[in-house]
């Protein structure tokens, strides 16, 4: 199915480009957020998967990529222009606007925030676990590549403080030394919540989805388990 686009708002006025695929009658819906640098268009196959299955999903350029790289100035005809290649971690760290936009908008479609999941790959992925513990209701997240510090952006307290019914999946290629091993490490903090899958060979975030094609599938199946 081809998806919605829309262009959503933050807190501080930036435009987020978003597409929206929305089966008829989904009551699930997932945010995918991508790595760096990445856009939406990265998690194109593993959408229409999830539209199959009957769920919603809402893709997003973070900011300073693809779409999502202006920033309105009140009075002004013309905002401040963002590129992530210039970004300070600080910068980076206001990307949970983006994803605060994208929650606010799932629910003004009546996506019950219980009904929400998150999948992230590398940057995407640390905000995605960040973000299942800031929406406590929230139920899944994958995360494809994660770290224990993006652009300090971290997971170790996150992944402590989830709620015990919400679930995590840590996945990472064995080649990716760094993320395999952060993937090890937040396992080891909370087991309870995670389960964790280490591929042999190389792939980093999205780029997983063609060194290991059943991961599409996988994934979904995670979704609606």
């Amino acid at each position: 199915m081809k998806p919605e686009k829309f262009t959503l708002h933050t807190t501080d006025s930036v435009n987020i480009a978003a597409s929206f695929y929305n089966p008829q009658n989904a009551t699930r819906a997932v945010l995918l957020l991508h790595m760096m640098p990445a856009t939406k268009e990265s998690f194109e196959p593993l959408a229409r998967a999830i539209a199959a299955a009957g769920i919603a999903s809402l893709a997003i350029d973070l900011r300073g990529h693809g779409g999502s790289t202006e920033k309105q100035k009140v009075g002004k005809t013309s905002g401040e222009k963002l590129d992530y290649k210039k970004f300070t971690d600080a910068d980076h760290q206001t990307s949970r606007l983006d994803v605060d936009a994208a929650i606010n908008f799932l629910k003004k479609r009546e996506f019950e925030e219980k009904n929400i999941s998150f999948v992230g790959a590398s940057i995407g992925a640390n905000l995605a676990l960040e973000s299942l513990m800031r929406y406590g209701e929230t139920s899944h997240a994958v995360l494809l590549s994660p770290g224990l510090d993006y652009h300090s952006i971290k997971t170790e307290l996150p992944i402590k403080e989830l709620s015990p019914t919400q679930k995590v999946w840590l996945v990472a290629a064995k080649g990716d030394a760094y993320s395999a091993d952060s993937c090890t490490k937040l396992h080891e903090i909370n087991s309870k919540n995670s389960q964790l899958t280490i591929f042999e060979g190389e792939g980093h975030g999205t780029n997983l989805f063609h060194s290991q094609p059943e991961l599409v599938q996988n994934i979904v199946n995670f979704l609606t388990q």
